[in-house]
């Protein structure tokens, strides 16, 4: 899940998460942070994935009009 001040953040348009071979095993489109209906749960094709690194990037739309890419990993 994406975690954010609602008063400054106008939408998460895209969020991806990848597996370290570079498969993508989450994404999600145009929804509001704080939201857990919007959150990936650690499962791919109704399997629980192992404990591993998983690569993300988010892109995050501001009040402001400010569009910014966010990326990084998770274990």
């Amino acid at each position: 899940m994406i975690f954010s001040d609602r008063k400054t953040v106008k939408n998460i348009n895209a969020f991806q998460v990848f597996d370290r071979w570079g498969e993508l095993v989450y994404e999600d489109y145009n929804f509001m942070p704080d939201d857990p209906t919007h959150s990936w749960n650690g499962w791919l094709k109704e399997e629980p994935m192992n404990p591993a690194v998983f690569v993300y990037w988010a892109e995050i739309e501001f009040i402001d009009g400010v569009v910014k890419l966010y990326k990084g990993d998770v274990t």
